[in-house]
Order: structure tokens, then C-alpha cells, then sequence
């Protein structure tokens, strides 16, 4: 994804490729359970994870479609979320993120397009000097910000893209639910309330089986 974008030669600031979101809620408009795309989900194999919505304290932006999430904290920590497609719960994200809505590209193209090593370095000089901690990039200045203009993508490449993000989409989603298959069966064998042979008898979770 990165190398085919990274042969793009023109630039455009990003505001020309997309959108910034604002649409925000209280704490108290959520109900029952909502998915919570967190710094720490992020960096917990980029998936959002699915919390009661009375643990939520505070202001969150809401999905509403498709998306990048990009965070203003610590660019040398380069967090940029490529939301394909949004959970059945409400979708919340931390207002430390900036939500893109692509105009005219792909989820996939957009998040190639600031993921190039030579945006984050941009990026990273205009937080220079500052501490650690309050190292935080404006959204006016993201937006101001010069991309490669994915919109020059050949219909192949762009499809070729959007069938890459699509396909570590699944694999992220595939991969946390090994996880919790595996956390939910090893405690039992660990105390042995079950062995090898009875685990593989169980029958999977529906979401487990292919």
C-alpha cells in the first residue's frame, strides 16, 4: 500500500482529500454498549474494543462512516487508524484523534497518503523543541499539511489498495478473536478443568469457525 502511493510525485494539502468530523456526544447519550476506538485499543492490534457505555466519562467524537482516525499527540508515535468499516455498536473515538472522512479516495488510499515516512517527519519537526507530553499537532495544521495526491492512483492500484486494507481489516479481526478463544480456554487447562483433548472436542464460538 505504502510503496505503490509512495510513486505518486504530486502533492495537495490534505484538506483537498479530506474532511475533518466534529460530531461529538454527551456521556450521557450513550446507552448500553458502544466500541471505543482508544489510543490503547489502537496499540492493542487496532481494534476498538467494545465497553459498557457507563464507563465513558467524557465528550467522544462519533463515527458515523468510513474513516481515518489520526492522532494529535506524540507525532513520533505515529497512530493513523484506517476505519474501513464501523461495528454494529455506536462507534466512539477519543477527541485526541481527528476524524477524516476521505473525499473522492478510499479509506485505504487516504491512510497510505499520510502514512508516507516523509509526512510523519513533517510532522514531527513542527512538534520540535516541545515536551513530550505536550506534543500535539493542531488540526488546521494536519489539514494544511502537503500528501501525495492518491487521487493519481491508476483504477488498478486503487483497487489493489482498497483490497489491502480490506484484507488486514479481516486479519486484525481474525486475530483478536484467537486471542480470546485462547484467553477463555487457558485458564481451564491451566487449573485443569479440561485438557488438550477435551479442547479440542469443544465446540468454537460461531465467530471462530471458517
Amino acid at each position: 500500500m505504502l510503496a505503490i502511493v509512495h510513486n505518486i510525485s504530486d502533492r495537495v494539502p490534505l484538506s483537498t482529500l479530506a474532511r475533518k468530523s466534529t460530531a461529538s456526544r454527551n456521556p450521557q447519550e450513550f446507552d448500553g454498549s458502544v466500541a471505543y476506538y482508544s489510543f490503547p485499543a489502537f496499540d492493542d492490534g487496532a481494534q476498538p474494543t467494545v465497553v459498557n457505555s457507563r464507563t465513558i466519562k467524557s465528550v467522544k467524537f462519533v463515527l458515523t462512516r468510513p474513516c481515518v482516525l489520526f492522532s494529535k499527540l506524540n507525532p513520533r508515535i505515529p497512530r493513523i487508524w484506517n476505519v474501513i468499516s464501523l461495528p454494529v455498536e455506536m462507534a466512539l473515538t477519543s477527541t485526541e484523534f481527528v476524524v477524516l472522512h476521505p473525499v473522492g479516495v478510499d479509506t485505504s488510499a487516504l491512510w497510505s497518503a499520510l502514512r508516507q515516512s516523509d509526512v510523519g517527519a513533517r510532522l514531527r519537526r513542527r512538534v520540535a523543541g516541545v515536551t513530550g507530553s505536550r506534543q500535539r499537532i493542531q488540526p488546521a495544521e494536519l489539514l494544511h499539511e502537503q500528501v501525495r495526491d492518491v487521487r493519481r492512483l491508476t483504477a488498478a492500484q486503487a483497487t489493489a489498495i482498497s483490497g489491502l486494507g480490506a484484507l488486514c481489516h479481516v486479519r486484525r479481526v481474525e486475530s483478536a478473536q484467537l486471542a480470546a478463544g485462547r484467553d477463555a480456554l487457558l485458564p481451564l487447562l491451566v487449573c485443569g478443568d479440561v485438557n488438550v483433548t477435551d479442547a479440542a472436542r469443544m465446540p468454537h464460538p460461531p465467530e471462530l469457525r471458517y
